[in-house]
């Protein structure tokens, strides 16, 4: 019998696979063994490693008892050859059909298993062994592309904001987590702070149970955009008005994350790293910030003169 991979999907996936491996968030990867073209994206991690786990289904006749009902069972003594090109450290720490490989550099890898029996079983392994590809790529970039408009003069209307995401993965797995804050500030004529009139921290939040994905998020391939309006831009109890905007993380982001996105493929990364996903990294934006300024319009006063009688 063949040997199917599962990999981790770190809360992208639940349940899919179970009654295939011990662990449901794990989901069977491709069903052709030999030659698939599914692609495991993995992100590089801040730190220069990210490491990915991966079961291989036993054979049946072999390990009768690997079902929930036989408490996922293997029979002693079997191997599982794991083989990753280019070299990456593979390591394992669990179950025999069990390993974590150790992702150093971006690129294209290629990783089989094989299943091999004990000496007292005849020895015998899987003369075909199944195929995985893997591809890691670097952490996501976001930015807030439209630059610091002109001041104005008076109310204005909502403006739109443009961002771009970058990240080398299809756009069927391009998701975000990030949020967006308002403050509005009351400013005197050397733009120091007078008052601030309103601070929304969600103004946009798309959290990492929520992503920002398409159609939301346009674009056949990386860079990916997006773009969001402002608050109609009123000049606030007659004193110039500054409106900031700025990109920070998602609400539901860990509390000790520095501000940044959250992308499906990097949450997915860190499932091994930060105990099945329940904590991952944030990655930096590029340009976090707009700041757009409107002014009351002058209300021109009377004219003074020296007047007709003043030597009468």
């Amino acid at each position: 019998m063949k040997t199917v991979l599962c990999i981790a999907t770190a809360m992208l996936v639940t349940g899919n696979a179970m009654g295939q491996v011990a662990n449901g968030n794990y989901s069977l990867y491709d069903a052709v063994l030999q030659g698939p073209t599914n692609i495991d994206y993995v992100t590089l991690r801040t730190g220069g490693s990210t490491t990915m786990g991966y079961y291989a289904l036993p054979d049946p006749v072999y390990h009768p008892n690997y079902t929930a009902v036989g408490l996922w069972a293997l029979t002693a003594g079997f191997t599982w050859d794991w083989t990753i090109l280019p070299a990456m450290t593979i390591n394992k720490p669990g179950a025999a059909n069990y390993a974590e490989i150790v992702y150093t550099a971006t690129g294209n890898y290629a990783v089989t298993v094989r299943e091999h029996a004990p000496a007292a079983m005849g020895g015998c392994f899987d003369a075909t062994p199944t195929e995985m590809n893997v591809t890691v790529v670097a952490p996501p970039v976001a930015t807030i592309t439209t630059a610091d408009p002109a001041q104005a003069c008076g109310d204005q209307l909502a403006m739109p904001v443009a961002m771009t995401f970058t990240e080398a993965v299809p756009v069927a797995f391009a998701g975000y987590a990030f949020a967006v804050s308002e403050v509005v500030d009351n400013i005197d004529a050397a733009d120091a702070l007078i008052g601030n009139v309103s601070t929304n921290n969600t103004f946009l939040d798309f959290t990492t149970a929520a992503k920002l994905k398409t159609p939301a998020l346009t674009g056949a391939v990386s860079p990916y955009g997006y773009s969001f309006n402002t608050s109609a831009l009123v000049v606030a109890g007659g004193m110039r008005t500054r409106y900031t905007y700025t990109a920070i993380k998602a609400s539901d982001a860990p509390p000790a994350a520095a501000n940044g996105v959250i992308s499906a493929i990097s949450q997915k990364s860190d499932y091994v790293a930060h105990a099945g996903g329940a904590d991952y990294l944030t990655y930096a934006f590029t340009d976090n910030q707009i700041v757009i300024i409107v002014n009351p319009t002058p209300a021109t006063g009377p004219i003074y003169y020296i007047p007709n009688g003043f030597n009468y």
